[in-house]
């Protein structure tokens, strides 16, 4: 008699998951097509081939082949994102947090002929947590085997193992603080970076390693255009940069300080800095010795100490 009830308790806790699994199943089906449909008057296309959901018992699998996703607005350069398959991996007791693989993509914004940014990159595996209330993401880590950009060019600039966290803090309120808020706290790490916006002179376009620590501060997140980064500039806005370390041979730069836009959306701020292979850069006897340095960016310009090095160009045209 025990043996038929424990036998029964087994069937009916799995055939109870099961119906649970397949009733999920159709309810992410469902608020993915929700969610869609949703999107379009915000200005935000996303097209696909072939949904399927798999993974049964332990898991969800969503996947999607020949994803466009195109996002519009006024007043603001177009982005388009592709990537010939992506799956979706979500846990049914916690859809909130899930995994997604994509199979390389392509990243544009701007026009077709004349982009702002242009983008390839290769596998890539992200986790992301999102608030299922709002739709937005709460934080999100990713990591791509490579990527290739142009930015208003034809010049290519790539990186390899490329490793990005991002962090949307809680905002608290009625705390009193005079401190804009942090809307974002950014993570990346870069090898083998070459690029032609490199200081000229100072890496000779290639980087061993790339690691970056920062924070974005202000009454709001900008968005990539003119006007969201001139009203969040004006707001007070600034980007915190608690760590900024490059590896090129012997060359090592490490910095920290807060840097802003000015009224051209150049780049302006100060830093303090500590070089190791000065000797690299400068007439300056110092072999491999760390020496300390104050860098700045103002008046459109990029200055190690009182020496301008490099011209800067506006974030966005």
């Amino acid at each position: 008699m025990r043996l038929k009830i424990m036998v029964s308790t087994v069937l009916a806790v799995v055939l109870g998951y099961s119906l649970f699994w397949y009733y999920m199943a159709g309810e992410v089906e469902d608020r993915v097509e929700d969610w869609v449909s949703a999107q379009k008057s915000q200005g935000l296309s996303v097209r696909y081939e072939d949904l399927e959901i798999n993974g049964f018992p332990y898991r969800m699998e969503l996947s999607l082949n020949k994803l466009r996703v195109i996002k519009t607005g006024r007043n603001k350069p177009p982005v388009l994102l592709t990537t010939p398959h992506i799956t979706l991996v979500a846990f049914p007791w916690k859809l909130n947090h899930g995994v997604i693989i994509a199979k390389g993509g392509a990243l544009r914004i701007g026009s077709r002929r004349d982009p702002e940014l242009a983008m390839t990159f290769g596998k890539t595996r992200s986790s992301v947590v999102i608030d299922l209330d709002s739709g937005k993401f709460q934080n999100a880590s990713f990591v791509i085997k490579k990527i290739n950009w142009t930015t208003g060019g034809d010049v290519l600039s790539e990186a390899q193992q490329v490793k990005l966290h991002i962090l949307r803090p809680a905002q608290s309120q009625g705390t009193g603080n005079m401190e804009l808020p942090t809307q974002i706290k950014l993570y990346l790490e870069a090898d083998n970076v070459i690029s032609h916006e490199f200081p000229a002179g100072i890496f000779s376009e290639k980087a061993d390693q790339i690691k970056i620590d920062l924070q974005v501060n202000g009454d709001r997140l900008p968005t990539y255009s003119k006007e969201s980064l001139g009203a969040w500039r004006d707001s007070g806005g600034t980007l915190a940069i608690k760590n900024f370390e490059v590896t090129a041979g012997e060359i090592k730069i490490e910095l920290s300080g807060e840097i802003t836009l000015d009224q051209d959306l150049k780049p302006l701020g100060a830093f303090s800095a500590k070089i190791r292979g000065m000797d690299n850069i400068s007439t300056a006897q110092g072999g491999n010795k760390t020496q300390e340095m104050s860098i700045s960016l103002q008046n459109g310009l990029l200055y190690m100490g009182p020496v301008p090095v490099y011209e800067l160009s506006p974030v966005v045209e």
